[in-house]
């Protein structure tokens, strides 16, 4: 076999990989609804799942109204992360996040 050549493939097909699984997710993400975000939301405020919170406030979405609920939600993020001892978001940005959630629900 010839080991070089292998391992120049390799080392180029794994960053190829990554490229190509951001795009394929900034694409996803790009398109997320209300549901989606709410489902976001929820999941931070009950401490169950980070992972969907981590991404929906990683990657923009094309709908305007959704894309400024992700800002603010930045926004809360930045200021009540790592506040109060035991909780991913303080108690003050819990509250902010469930007006948001109401806020969603009763949009049309």
């Amino acid at each position: 076999m010839n080991w070089p050549l292998i391992i120049i493939a390799l080392v180029a097909i794994v960053p190829i990989f990554f490229v190509w699984a951001n795009h394929r997710t900034k694409k996803q993400h790009a398109t997320f609804s209300k549901d989606d975000v709410v489902s976001a939301i929820q999941n931070v405020i009950s401490g169950s799942d980070h992972d969907e919170w981590d991404l929906f406030l990683s990657w923009p979405i094309q709908d305007p109204y959704l894309e400024s609920i992700r800002q603010r939600c930045i926004d809360i993020s930045k200021e009540y992360s790592g506040v109060e001892k035991g909780k991913d978001i303080a108690s003050q940005g819990e509250a902010k996040l469930n007006l948001i959630l109401n806020e969603l629900e009763n949009r049309a």
